[in-house]
């Protein structure tokens, strides 16, 4: 890797974490790319966090009253934004599989009222009572190795009734996990657990020579 560019380094830490085996390699991966993966989201031009806080911000009105779990939060990059770029005053919940990651999250400027490390399984089941949280937001999870596509079933639980699930999801590159996921979301939406209010397309990273698309996307738990 001595000879990469760095935005092809950075990649290069990407795959390791989504395209492993295992989610038990994906999560030692983590251990070490902790000490870097903000930077190399920078490096790449990541424009998930992006895309989930502008559809926070075109959603959510209340900013002081409002109770948000950032799913699968990593180093606290959503938590951030939403605390430095729109004022967010609410309380804010970080929920992530790494402990390196959380540490690096607990040393941000956001003010968690919980930190857990809690791995996600095919059920969805979250260690919080049912109807907790006004907005779930996840940015980067719902990949392979990563937070199961099974477990959106169970995930909505803890959305308060008219709560918002927001999250971002490959649109290429995921094979068999990225339908499986799709499926999941309209087998919700058809019995109506879910109902779709907005989407927005982006360039996954901007600055990489391998572009592809990702979406945004804003579900009311019904």
């Amino acid at each position: 890797m001595t000879n990469l560019t760095a935005e092809a380094k950075s990649l290069e830490n990407v795959k390791n974490v989504v395209f492993c085996k295992t989610e038990e390699e994906s999560q030692k991966h983590y251990d070490v790319w902790s000490e870097i993966y903000d930077n190399d989201l920078i490096t790449l031009g990541f424009g998930g966090h992006t895309s989930i806080i502008y559809m926070f911000s075109k959603h959510v009105e209340d900013r002081i009253n409002t109770k948000v779990l950032d799913l699968g939060g990593g180093t606290g990059l959503v938590s951030q934004f939403l605390r430095s770029q729109l004022q967010f005053k609410g309380e804010i919940d970080i929920l992530n599989a790494n402990m390196d990651m959380l540490y690096k999250a607990s040393k941000k400027e956001v003010g968690y009222s919980t930190i857990l490390r809690h791995w996600v399984g095919d059920s969805g089941d979250l260690p919080f009572r049912d109807a907790t949280y006004d907005v779930i937001v996840c940015s980067g999870a719902f990949i392979p190795n990563h937070i199961p596509a099974s477990a959106i079933k169970g995930i909505l639980n803890v959305i308060k009734p008219g709560g918002l699930l927001l999250l971002n999801m490959r649109l290429e590159t995921t094979g068999s996990y990225g339908e499986e996921l799709l499926n999941n979301i309209k087998q919700l939406c058809s019995e109506k657990k879910l109902e779709l209010l907005d989407d927005d397309q982006y360039i996954h990273f901007s600055k990489s020579p391998n572009k592809f698309n990702s979406g945004c996307f804003v579900y009311r738990r019904t």
